[in-house]
């Protein structure tokens, strides 16, 4: 619950987004990478009057880099510029981590790309400093806007205070993998379902003499899955997921809250998981999954192509995220990856950039890159490819929409301070506690007293 009308309006609209198959979250990598790809053909295109001499470049920023999602948007961009003579796309890529701050650059030097993918805390963020185009006046020339459900629209525009700066794409589901091979060695007969089974598995197949463990604790970034546990092992205090109560403040300050971190931390206190959770980041629990140091982790849909290479076809398989003694399991609201075109003035000609959207929110484009590092889509028509109707891990990520034990953390990302909140102010804070240099609850009250900061701030501006 909210204490203001127009912060009921966004919560509202986000939790009807969520209960469609809609899209969001972005995924976390520490892999930097930086690529683009030029060729010239020609074809027809659907877009504008082409210009005369050479054609027209168009620049698309990716905010996630991975080998996987790169070499998919090279090899599908050298396909759609080589069937028409329009326009070039030039494909460039950041890690997660550098990717805000090698925007804002661009920002401040007028440098900007055309199209830019963006993780949905990043929104608010973004639109704030006016970077971001109002796409209000072009949607109908947005081919596949009827494709995504209009509640997950809605939520963006929520965001942007009542204009829409971005179309959702593709999320990212909160799931459990587990390595199969190693499970059938150790007598396991299926994964964890609840928190208390969890802590027992991480208690009874702890080896650091080893360095064999049942789980791999992300002690960087690690909101999604610290959500998780914190929502699930508390049942949100009966508030379905809201950060707030009926008074508007923040719950994170509560007892239960400090409790629940506390049995969290105590993992990595009782060398339960490895002594360099500490400092691992999604690359590091996914490395420590694949290499046989851990058995269980708990991240999102996105790193399905990683344990394939790593671990090899039939050797991992995806579950539910763990449930409390209520049967309830808690997982961030979905959080769509989006695409938005930058703000390059009003005098700006803003055709190629609309022509980019219409490519990339394509079936066949989204499809695919879904497909390849496991996404789930946003566009309705991807879901009746055949790939998608057969992919068991697909049909998990749907059926969490159609379980009425499944609730949904309905993250403040209208909050314009959220992304740098999870990003660093949660990890120095979760890092001092499992060190033992903060104590659970001063570490939840802080983060309660500065979350309430920020929506006073933001109710101020309503």
């Amino acid at each position: 619950m909210k204490a203001t009308r127009t912060t009921a309006a966004v919560l509202s609209a986000a939790m009807a987004a969520t209960l469609l198959a809609g899209c969001g979250g972005s995924s976390a990598t520490s892999t930097a990478a930086s690529t683009s790809t030029e060729s010239t053909a020609e074809s027809t295109s659907t877009a504008a009057a082409a210009p005369t001499g050479e054609k027209q470049t168009l620049e698309y920023w990716y905010h996630s880099a991975d080998p996987v999602t790169d070499a998919y948007f090279e090899d599908y961009f050298d396909k759609i510029n080589a069937e028409q003579d329009q326009y070039e796309i030039k494909y460039t890529s950041f890690s997660f981590a550098d990717f805000q701050e090698k925007f804002q650059m661009a920002v401040s030097t007028d440098t900007m790309p055309d199209v830019v993918s963006l993780g949905f805390s990043n929104v608010a963020t973004f639109t704030a400093q006016d970077s971001l185009l109002p796409l209000d006046d072009y949607l109908d020339q947005i081919e596949t806007l009827d494709k995504i459900d209009s509640s997950m629209v809605d939520s963006m525009r929520n965001i942007g205070g009542g204009t829409l700066y971005g179309i959702p794409y593709a999320y990212n589901q909160e799931v459990a993998w587990y390595n199969t091979a190693k499970f059938k060695e150790k007598g396991i007969d299926a994964p964890p379902a609840t928190q208390k089974e969890f802590l027992e598995d991480c208690e009874k197949y702890a080896d650091p003499a080893n360095s064999s463990y049942f789980y791999s604790l992300r002690g960087v970034r690690p909101y999604d899955s610290l959500f998780a546990w914190l929502w699930t092992y508390t049942d949100g205090l009966g508030y379905d997921g809201s950060w707030f109560d009926e008074n508007g403040k923040c719950i994170l300050g509560d007892a239960k809250f400090a409790e629940a971190l506390d049995t969290y931390a105590n993992l990595y206190k009782n060398n339960e998981v490895s002594g360099d959770s500490i400092n691992n980041n999604f690359s590091q629990i996914v490395a420590e999954f694949g290499s046989g140091v851990s058995m269980y982790i708990i991240h999102n849909s996105s790193s399905e192509s990683t344990h394939l290479t790593n671990l090899g076809e039939g050797n991992f398989a995806a579950a539910r995220v763990l449930a409390n003694d209520e049967g309830h399991y808690f997982a961030s609201g979905l959080q769509p990856n989006v695409y938005c075109i930058t703000n390059q003035g009003d005098d700006h000609d803003y055709s190629g950039a609309v022509w980019l959207m219409n490519v990339l929110l394509d079936a066949e484009c989204e499809g695919g890159m879904c497909q390849a590092i496991g996404r789930v889509p946003c566009n309705k028509d991807v879901e009746e490819q055949d790939w998608y109707k057969n992919d068991p891990e697909m049909m998990l990520y749907a059926s969490y929409l159609e379980d009425e034990n499944y609730k949904q953390i309905q993250n403040p990302y209208w909050l314009t301070e959220f992304s740098t909140f999870i990003s660093d102010d949660m990890t120095a804070d979760f890092q001092a506690v499992l060190m033992g240099n903060m104590t659970a609850q001063d570490c939840v009250s802080g983060w309660a007293a500065k979350i309430d900061e920020y929506q006073a701030a933001y109710e101020a501006q309503a």
